[in-house]
């Protein structure tokens, strides 16, 4: 799939093109009830979103599940574009969070495949909390010691880039995509285009690598692989400067000793 394509490809692409086909097995958190027109009131809110679900087949804007990348089983989630421009309205924050404690509860990496506008206007402030509870739940995943990695593709923007974007343990783009915090629609009329694209953020140093779609797949596993568990791996020996376990310490080992002090001491007078 060549990187414009898989830039701009569906949530459930995204995820082939790391997993297969048969590698995922998608979760579900169940719809919360909105008002008509959701919080706001916000007049054709109700059927902006039947438009949306008719043409992407998604009843809202991420997909989450489980599954294995290379030989690593992960927690994915995966952003659709074409659902109201992937934004994170209080029903994907629902499914985002379940995602960060579906990693938690299995103690598995988070593998965020991001592609979103942000908050979602038709909710408000209703909208902008759910990037509380996503920075919140990450805040948990990193606690306990588990890696996040995102892949950031076309276009990634606004809070969704802020939090589960940015947020990430390993941050990669897909080649030509668009990111940065701020979308087209609100940049200055002289902003430099290179600033918000994927290669202008990692000379910036806010992006870890820009990755050819072909090669997602093997660059993911390898950090999968460095950031996960080890335990098959030999203890690394007890370095030289260190007693080993149930030996004395050496005579005038250590800063708090007399000989210690003294050399200090006498190494400062003039």
């Amino acid at each position: 799939m060549p990187d414009a394509d898989s830039a701009r490809a569906t949530a459930r692409e995204a995820i082939a093109l790391l997993t297969g086909a048969a590698g995922f097995t998608e979760h579900r958190s169940p719809p919360r009830p909105l008002p008509p027109d959701g919080p706001l009131g916000w007049a054709g809110y109700d059927a902006a979103r039947e438009r949306a679900s008719a043409r992407t087949g998604e009843e809202e804007s991420v997909v989450y599940g489980t599954g294995v990348v290379g030989d690593r089983a992960c927690v994915l989630i995966s952003f659709e574009f074409g659902f109201l421009g992937g934004s994170l309205g209080r029903n994907t924050g629902d499914r985002l969070a379940a995602a960060y404690e579906l990693a938690l509860t299995r103690r598995l990496p988070l593998l965020a495949l991001v592609a979103t506008g942000g908050s979602r206007m038709q909710e408000g402030m209703v909208a902008l909390t759910q990037l509380q509870r996503v920075a919140a739940a990450s805040t948990r995943l990193r606690a306990a010691g588990l890696p996040q990695i995102a892949v950031v593709r076309d276009p990634t923007t606004g809070g969704g880039w802020a939090t589960v974007g940015a947020g990430a343990d390993v941050v990669l783009a897909l080649p030509g995509a668009q990111v940065g915090f701020a979308g087209s629609r609100v940049r200055p009329p002289d902003a430099d285009p290179y600033a918000y694209s994927a290669e202008g953020q990692f000379a910036a140093g806010q992006v870890d690598a820009v990755v050819p779609a072909d090669a997602l797949a093997a660059t993911v596993t390898q950090w999968l692989r460095a950031l996960g568990p080890h335990e098959d791996l030999p203890a690394a020996p007890v370095p030289r400067a260190l007693p080993t376990a149930g030996a004395e310490p050496t005579a005038g080992a250590g800063t708090g000793s007399a000989a210690g002090t003294g050399s200090a001491a006498g190494g400062g007078a003039v």
